[in-house]
């Protein structure tokens, strides 16, 4: 029995939080992608100490929501799983550049743009900007691992304007010395000029550690 299969183009509502207010004060726009098994608004906890008049923070929640334990219980979500990969990509990159522009249209012009992905949101921000030109000022893989299957000699995105950070914790049950060897060897085949940040912690976002991260590369002098 020979199968076929097809597929359809099919819109669907997305869902985002938001942390600050826009206005001629914002400086800083932050656009940030949570991690797998996890919701927007989880990322924006960790902001709780940025003024909100200079900082706007907008995080999309991945389109794939499912229950964390069975048939029930907490709802969560994902970016991509090995299905259909391709297509999850260009998914969610169209809805990434979507949110992403809606919001730079409106921002003052002297304002600074980053861009940051925690975990599995990391990847997805390096496939996104693989996938769709965007124009940002910072990047900020955090905890995740760099895409190896990605040729970033002929990415949509300029790269070499990018200020880009990777930081990690040392605790990291995910990023032992040896997948972090073989990140920066990623990183090295790739002409990524990382600027590698490593910390006392384990896999999640230290709110100490993205306060220092601000402040070492993106803060106004």
């Amino acid at each position: 029995m020979k199968l076929n299969t097809h597929h359809l183009i099919t819109p669907k509502t997305a869902r985002y939080s938001t942390y600050g207010k826009m206005s001629t004060k914002t400086k800083y726009f932050w656009f940030v992608l949570h991690g797998s098994n996890m919701l927007a608004e989880q990322m924006l906890y960790k902001f709780k100490e940025f003024d909100p008049e200079t900082h706007f923070v907008v995080a999309p929640e991945g389109l794939s929501r499912f229950y964390l334990n069975g048939f029930g219980g907490d709802v969560v979500s994902s970016w991509m799983t090995k299905r259909d990969r391709l297509e999850e990509i260009h998914d969610f990159s169209v809805y990434c550049s979507t949110l992403f522009d809606l919001h730079v249209q409106k921002i003052p012009a002297t304002c600074k743009t980053i861009i940051m992905g925690f975990s599995q949101g990391g990847i997805t921000a390096m496939r996104w900007l693989h996938h769709i030109e965007v124009s940002v000022d910072f990047l900020i893989p955090y905890a995740s691992w760099i895409p190896e299957d990605i040729d970033y000699e002929i990415a949509k995105t300029n790269w070499g304007q990018i200020c880009k950070i990777f930081t990690y914790g040392e605790q990291d049950q995910f990023l032992n010395e040896k997948r972090i060897n073989e990140i920066k060897e990623i990183c090295e085949r790739g002409n990524l000029d990382f600027n590698i940040e490593a910390y006392p912690g384990d896999h999640r976002v230290d709110k100490k550690q993205l306060k220092k991260i601000f402040k070492q590369y993106i803060e106004e002098k």
